[in-house]
């Protein structure tokens, strides 16, 4: 550089190295949720220790853990690369599924004395089922054949754990048969 001992010295030189070691951050996953059906939200996070220099910013994006029913799944690095000059410690959190709501509301029905029970059905009436997902079982109803109204009950009918159900009850209501 512009180092000078004057005239009265003769210096003989000797380099060395300046040696750039990578700095060190940590980056910390934010936690992150969905309901059961919906799109990922965009997964996120942020330097929690130590700090980036100027405008540097990694390149890539973090993943998740596969799966789409209820629960958690852990935020992955996936292709974040904050290349050569960092020293990356990762902090994973997860992303959480949580259950849809949906209402079912069971259709009223009636019949006559003596008749055969009609299919006791239902409809979503409020929320919306994903894809090709249908419950399994059916409804039932309240014991009894005399006329009068009998409640229409859930019985075995099970959306699975991906939904959280309100059930909207109505009634079988037998009338009397003509004669």
């Amino acid at each position: 550089g512009s180092l000078d001992f004057g005239d009265n010295y003769t210096v003989t030189y000797v380099s060395d190295n300046l040696t750039i070691t990578a700095r060190a951050i940590t980056i910390t996953a934010d936690s992150q949720s969905k309901t059961y059906g919906d799109a990922d939200p965009e997964l996120t996070w942020q330097v929690t220790a130590g700090s980036l220099v100027g405008t540097d910013a990694p390149t890539g994006t973090l993943s998740r853990a596969a799966g789409e029913d209820i629960g958690g799944y852990a935020i992955l690095p996936g292709s974040l690369d904050f290349g050569d000059n960092y020293t990356v410690a990762y902090v994973s959190d997860n992303l959480t599924i949580t259950a849809r709501a949906i209402t079912v509301t069971v259709d009223a029905k009636n019949k006559t004395y003596g008749d055969t029970d009609p299919e006791l059905t239902w409809q979503v009436t409020a929320g919306s089922l994903v894809g090709t997902d249908a419950p399994t079982g059916t409804l039932s109803r309240a014991a009894g054949e005399n006329v009068g109204g009998y409640a229409i009950l859930p019985g075995s009918l099970d959306f699975g754990d991906n939904y959280t159900v309100t059930y909207v009850s109505d009634n079988l209501t037998i009338t009397a048969r003509a004669i």
